[in-house]
């Protein structure tokens, strides 16, 4: 019993010494041993070619076996040529060992893409299995490189109070000095409330977008905007634009443009009268001659405008309106003066005045379904 309890305490003394070695082994090959690092630069410009340096070297007294190293570049970079962001190095450029005090660099370029103030981060990992061992180790490390400047100008020129329902024009500008061309950009833009867009040159998408195909250093463009902002006085609107590029499938945005705009007070003035009365009572059958005065109470001259007319009651028979220089829709209860019609409306100097004029009848009856409706309040609303 004695001999068998010997072989014993040997059997486990040796699987101790083996287990032990290993793991002293392995423990030795950690990854102080085999020291990875990146280097490049800490802060780019937009655009700015980049090369990163992955440097690693074995700091152990035994080579490493199968070396197998993975670097990923910044989401959405422009790499100097064309392939994936995450790159694998194998043994046939790391070589089938890494010795005792070797020491290898490579060399990876590509341009940034972001936003300003942006951070992108660069990242690598070196896998190798120590000599005599089965199991693989694994360094790691990364390098966060700041875009620092977006040499990109992206404006809204666009006035700081506007007045609301009088058409006005507006510009975004775009110009690039950054120092590669860019391709595949495009422009976004968020319309405030109470906007009412009439025309872009050039033609916007129905998604509020305009392509660019190419933008090269030195170069740049305009979009010009025709619209109407409702609002009351002393409200503000925020106009919101975005100008941006695909990558891989996603829109990466690189500028952005954020102007308010106030409501200020109107200098147009508008009184009307009916029959020649301001205050008319009407009658069932009644034949109305409506005359719609406006004038220009500003100091500066009024070009290109638009009086919109809203009649409510149910007392009108639209049939009959007769506006020979207003546009009317059947159904919307509106009729639009504009300035292609009303030459006042085209040119209204500072104190000049202007007059619209349209006519309809009342019925002779119509439903009542309430109290309000035995003696009707007849409305036009004018803006």
């Amino acid at each position: 019993m004695s001999n068998k309890f010997v072989i014993f305490i040997l059997i486990i003394a040796g699987l101790i010494g083996v287990f032990g070695y290993q793991y002293w082994q392995k423990n030795i090959y950690s990854k102080e041993i085999i020291k990875l690092e990146i280097l490049g630069p800490e802060e780019v410009n937009l655009g700015e070619e980049v090369e990163y340096i992955v440097k690693y070297k074995n700091n152990g007294k035994v080579r490493v076996e199968e070396p197998k190293l993975i670097f990923e570049y910044p989401t959405y970079s422009i790499l100097a040529e064309e392939g994936f962001l995450r790159k694998e190095i194998g043994q046939e450029v790391l070589g089938e060992a890494i010795y005792p005090g070797e020491e290898k660099v490579l060399h990876f370029k590509a341009r940034l893409l972001g936003k300003e103030n942006e951070s992108k981060i660069a990242k690598a990992w070196l896998s190798y299995r120590p000599k005599n061992l089965r199991g693989r180790n694994e360094s790691a490390t990364s390098f966060t490189t700041l875009i620092k400047k977006i040499p990109l100008t992206f404006e809204f020129d666009l006035p700081s109070k506007i007045k609301s329902g009088r058409e006005f024009k507006f510009y975004l500008n775009y110009f690039s000095n950054v120092n590669y061309p860019l391709s595949d950009l495009q422009i976004k833009i968020n319309w405030p409330s109470g906007f009412e867009l009439k025309e872009t040159k050039p033609i916007i998408s129905e998604e509020n977008e305009w392509e660019i195909s190419l933008l090269n250093r030195g170069e740049g463009g305009r979009i010009e905007i025709s619209a109407i902002v409702w609002g009351k006085v002393g409200e503000q609107r925020i106009f919101e634009g975005g100008l941006g590029i695909w990558r891989a499938g996603e829109f990466v945005l690189l500028k952005e443009v954020i102007k308010g705009v106030e409501i200020m007070q109107p200098s147009l003035y508008i009184s009307q009268q009916i029959n020649g009365n301001p205050k008319f009572i009407a009658s069932p059958g009644d034949l109305l001659h409506y005359q719609i005065f406006f004038k220009n109470i500003g100091e500066e001259l009024l070009t290109n405008l638009f009086l919109i007319t809203k009649l409510e009651g149910k007392a009108f028979d639209f049939t009959t309106l007769k506006a020979p220089q207003g546009n009317f829709e059947p159904g919307d209860n509106s009729i639009i003066f504009d300035w292609k019609r009303v030459s006042k409306l085209q040119f209204l100097d500072a104190k000049e005045e202007g007059e619209v004029e349209f006519w309809i009848e009342l019925k002779e009856e119509w439903p009542i379904t309430g109290p309000e409706d035995k003696n009707p309040v007849i409305k036009i609303k004018s803006i």
